[in-house]
């Protein structure tokens, strides 16, 4: 069940702001309300950590700002107090709270992001982690779902890697790894979705592709990855699978098992193939 925090996820931080703002004036209204039985200012918060954790750290500060004056006045309406002076210490403490919030959520957030950015992302190429293509890919099974789509996946392993470590040592292996990485960016399409799932293992996501279009695709992958390893005298091959889902898989771990199954099918054989697979 979809929470109130994953459906504003998909949602623009304008609309975020003007939600948060009338759940401000809701507050402010149920508060003169109850002033006489209960104090729910403190609810406040709710609001400006919304608006600071999907917007900006100016929007919430100019959220906690609004919220201040509005709740003062709210107060000046429900509790009829004559001392100017303890409407200002009352709207700068509320001031002073939300601020606080608003700060150690936007820096929160902040911090979340670059580590979750960090985990989504291979360190060494620069492609999307195995975490974030299985997010890829169970996106891709839901549209399945809903629209019917086919796509494809296309598993791929470097033949002889470990001779290359082992011969030309590790900062080539890496090299290589990297340029791999950057013959398949390069020669797939922008809509396509390329990891790293392990150490010479690739995958890449063709989403709304059906047999003939991935194998168009990875052909023409391959023959770049190729003609950029003779280029540079690396002596490997590559064991790729190509799985079409004409069927929508159990899973995203079904999908990639598939795959992978097909690819070591290759591999466990000649080597330096394309094997190819419609579920």
């Amino acid at each position: 069940m979809k929470t109130l925090l994953s459906c504003l996820d998909k949602k623009r931080p304008v609309f975020v702001w003007w939600l948060s703002v009338l759940v401000v004036l809701v507050i402010c209204y149920i508060f003169i309300l109850a002033e006489k039985y209960m104090d729910i200012s403190i609810l406040l918060v709710i609001p400006v950590l919304l608006v600071s954790w999907y917007g900006s750290n100016k929007a919430g500060s100019s959220l906690a700002m609004l919220s201040a004056l509005l709740i003062t006045v709210a107060r000046v309406v429900a509790v009829h107090n004559n001392e100017a002076i303890y409407y200002l210490y009352s709207f700068l403490g509320t001031l002073g709270t939300l601020l606080l919030v608003a700060i150690i959520v936007t820096n929160f957030r902040k911090v979340h992001r670059v580590e979750s950015d960090a985990a989504d992302t291979d360190t060494l190429t620069g492609l999307h982690s195995q975490r974030s293509f299985y997010t890829y890919v169970e996106r891709e099974i839901n549209r399945s779902k809903r629209y019917g789509h086919r796509f494809s996946i296309a598993y791929i392993d470097v033949d002889n890697f470990k001779y290359v470590n082992d011969t030309l040592g590790h900062d080539s292996g890496d090299k290589l790894l990297i340029e791999l990485s950057k013959c398949l960016i390069f020669s797939l399409r922008a809509t396509d979705v390329v990891a790293r799932i392990g150490g010479d293992e690739f995958v890449c996501l063709f989403p709304e592709t059906g047999a003939t279009e991935a194998k168009e695709a990875i052909l023409k992958a391959e023959k770049a990855l190729k003609h950029s390893m003779q280029n540079r005298s690396w002596p490997v091959s590559f064991s790729v699978g190509v799985v079409t889902f004409e069927k929508v898989p159990k899973d995203v771990h079904k999908a990639i098992k598939i795959a992978d199954e097909l690819m070591y099918s290759v591999k466990n054989c000649n080597k330096d193939n394309i094997a190819y697979k419609i579920c």
